[in-house]
C-alpha cells in the first residue's frame, strides 16, 4: 500500500474510534477562557488505570460547570499504534489514553444569590480546667449564634454522629491536621470547617477559633478572644461579635 493510503487508512481507522463522554451542569455559569486539558492514561483497554484520577475540588475550587472525556483523533491513533492482532479487535489497546477537557465554573458562581454556605463545625476543645460537658454546651450555643445568620446553614459535631454514627464519626475526625479537616468538610460538601478550643487561663476564659475553606485547605479567618472574669456569660455576650469574626473572609 502507498504511504499515502496508508495514512488515509490509519486517519480513517483512528477516525472511527473516537467518541466524547460530557457531563454539564446546568445554570451554573463557566469560567473565562479555555478548558482546563489533560491527557488520562489506561493500559489494556483502560482496565488498568496508569495516571491519577483528576482532583476535581483542587482543580475547580469553586466548583464546576462541565467535564468532558474525549477519545481524540490522536488519542486513537496512540491507540491504533499499540494494539496487535485480536488486541485491536477485542479493542484492547496496550496503551489508551483520552482526553480530558475540565470547565470550571464562575467564581460568581459561589455568590450566586440565594445560595447557602454549609458550615461544619467541630466540637470544641476543652483545655485548662473547661469540662467536657461545659465545652459542648458553650459549642452549641455558637453553633445556635451562627444559625441566626442569613444564608449560613451549619452541621455539628452531633449531627455528623447522627448521621454516620459514631464509629464511623470518631474515624473521619481521627486527625488535627488543616489537610484532614478539609477533607472531612468536602466528604460532607461543606463550605467551611470550624475548629477551637476553649480553656481558661488565671481569671480569663480563651477562646481560640478558626475556619478553613473546606475546598482550598486554606484557613481563611480566625479568632483568639480573651473574656476577663472567666464566666460563661462573658462567652454568651460575645458570641454575636465571634460569629461575625468567624464568618469573615480575612484572616483576624
Amino acid at each position: 500500500m502507498r504511504p499515502g493510503r496508508a495514512a488515509a487508512a490509519t486517519t480513517l481507522l483512528a477516525l472511527a474510534g473516537c467518541y466524547t463522554i460530557r457531563y454539564e451542569r446546568h445554570g451554573v455559569p463557566p469560567e473565562a477562557g479555555a478548558p482546563r486539558e489533560v491527557w488520562n492514561h489506561g493500559a489494556l483497554g483502560g482496565t488498568i488505570p496508569a495516571s491519577h484520577a483528576i482532583d476535581l475540588a483542587r482543580t475547580c475550587p469553586d466548583g464546576f460547570a462541565s467535564v468532558e472525556n474525549q477519545v481524540t483523533a490522536a488519542n486513537a491513533v496512540g491507540q491504533l499504534l499499540t494494539s496487535f492482532g485480536m488486541l485491536f479487535v477485542l479493542q484492547a489497546p496496550l496503551w489508551e489514553p483520552t482526553t480530558v477537557r475540565v470547565v470550571c465554573a464562575s467564581e460568581a458562581a459561589s455568590r450566586a444569590p440565594g445560595r447557602r454556605t454549609k458550615i461544619v463545625l467541630l466540637a470544641l476543645q476543652p483545655l485548662g480546667g473547661v469540662t467536657d460537658e461545659r465545652a459542648r454546651l458553650l459549642g452549641d450555643a455558637l453553633a445556635g449564634e451562627l444559625r441566626r445568620r442569613a444564608g449560613v446553614s451549619v452541621v455539628t459535631q452531633a449531627d455528623v454522629a447522627a448521621l454516620l454514627g459514631v464509629e464511623r464519626t470518631r474515624q473521619m475526625l481521627g486527625c488535627a491536621e488543616s489537610g484532614c479537616m478539609a477533607e472531612i468538610g468536602g466528604a460532607l460538601g461543606a463550605d467551611r470547617v470550624i475548629h477551637g478550643s476553649l480553656g481558661r487561663l488565671g481569671g480569663s476564659l480563651m477562646v481560640n477559633l478558626s475556619a478553613l475553606d473546606a475546598r482550598r485547605g486554606a484557613a481563611v479567618a480566625s479568632v483568639s478572644e480573651r473574656l476577663k472574669g472567666g464566666a460563661d456569660e462573658a462567652f454568651l455576650d460575645a458570641l454575636p461579635a465571634i460569629a461575625d469574626a468567624i464568618l469573615a473572609g480575612p484572616t483576624r
